[in-house]
Parts: C-alpha cells; structure tokens; sequence
C-alpha cells in the first residue's frame, strides 16, 4: 500500500511539474526577425525607428509574455543572396533558427530596386529576367532556411512603392503572388495594407513607409499570427 502511494504521489508531482512547464513554455516567446532596411524599422527619412517587429514584441508583452526578439542578423540593404550566405556559414544562426518557433522574414525588395534601376532601357523581356531570378533566389533561401528551421516563417511581403515605377510595381506583384502562393510560408500582404500613400508615406523621394504605415503591418501581423498560434 505503501509503495502505491509513493508511486501515486510521484505521478502528481511529475504531471505538475509536466503543466508548470507546458504554461510557462507557452509565455515564453523567441522571435528571430532577419531582413533589410524594413525589418529594422527604416523610416520614410532614412532613420530607424519603431519596426514592426517593435510593436508586435510590446503587443506581445501586454499580453504578460515574455518576449526574446533577434535582431541582429538584420541589415539595411541585406540581398536575399546575401542571407544565404549567413544561414550556410553562420553557424550562430543556424543555431537561432534551431531553436527560435517564430521567423519573420523581410528580404528581396531591395533586390528588385536595384536590379531594375541598373537598366537604363528596360524591357519587358528584361524585366521579366529580373523576375525570374528573383523568385528562385528567393526558393533557393527558403530551401536553406528549411534545413534548419521547421515551423512557421512569416513573410513580409513587398508594397506599392512611393515613387512613381511601373516596372518596379509590377515586378513587386509577381513576386507578391509567386510569395502568396508558396505553402513553404505564412504571407503578410502588405500591398493592400499601405496602398493610402499620403497616409502612409511622409516621404514622395523614399521606398519607406512612416510610423502609422509600420503599426498597421503589426496590426496585421497580430492578426494573421493568432491564427497561426491557435
């Protein structure tokens, strides 16, 4: 009889501790933010700011979680070549990405910017080439990342410019739709989301959006992240 009690209370104090852990797993939150100007919050001035990502970890905490964001492989102009680089080299990443259950991922607008604006007679041909491209580094990157992390990345997708570019623009919709339709990531559509320019925009000469343009991407992201998380 005894040794059923014995038993019986260690049964309780392994499921206690078991439910203990379970709770204070679910409060505590590692967030791995990697990109580009973007993701560091760059402003429609050039300076950096309040991101995103900032209002989504004060969200996070109202809510009484408490909240680990990595930032620090973010870089302003980072190319999504460039980030393939770090995740096959890095392997300080390559351990972040082990261990952290939420990625957002915020890379390639500055890829399509530059690589149009080196062709001073483009075509729709040319264009077309710029796309391509794109969206297989792009492929290439989410296959690196895979190799390492296995839940939830969330993509920031690409909005309308400020400036007035329709090549630009319509390379940014089908990159859009090529990253909407990928069922490798959850996809923030952001050019719907800021598509009221003077609301968003303070400046006509940046690609970059203001304060209220970076709070209505965490509105988003806090709506689409409960359907993840549920």
């Amino acid at each position: 009889m005894t040794k059923i009690i014995k038993l019986t209370i260690l049964i309780i104090l392994s499921l206690s501790v078991y439910f203990i852990y379970q709770d204070t797993k679910d409060s505590n939150i590692k967030i791995l933010n990697i990109g580009d100007n973007l993701s560091q919050g760059i402003n429609s001035y050039g300076q950096k700011e309040c991101g995103f990502i900032n209002y989504y970890e004060d969200y996070l905490k109202k809510q009484k979680n408490k909240v680990e964001v990595i930032n620090k492989y973010s870089k302003k102009d980072l190319t999504i070549n460039e980030l393939i680089n770090q995740v096959k080299t890095n392997s300080n990443l390559k351990r972040n990405l082990i261990e952290s259950p939420i990625l957002f991922l915020t890379v390639g607008y500055n890829d399509l910017i530059y690589k149009i604006s080196l062709e001073e007679n483009i075509n729709k041909q040319r264009l077309k080439r710029i796309i391509q491209e794109t969206r297989q580094e792009y492929d290439n990157l989410i296959k690196e990342i895979r190799k390492y992390y296995k839940k939830e990345i969330i993509c920031i997708g690409y909005y309308q410019p400020n400036k007035e570019n329709d090549n630009l623009n319509l390379g940014i919709k089908n990159i859009n739709f090529y990253l909407e339709s990928q069922k490798e990531i959850t996809y923030i559509d952001t050019y719907k989301l800021l598509s009221n320019k003077e609301k968003y925009f303070s400046n006509p000469n940046s690609y970059y959006p203001n304060k209220l343009g970076y709070q209505k991407i965490s509105q988003e992201i806090i709506y689409q992240m409960k359907k993840v998380l549920n």
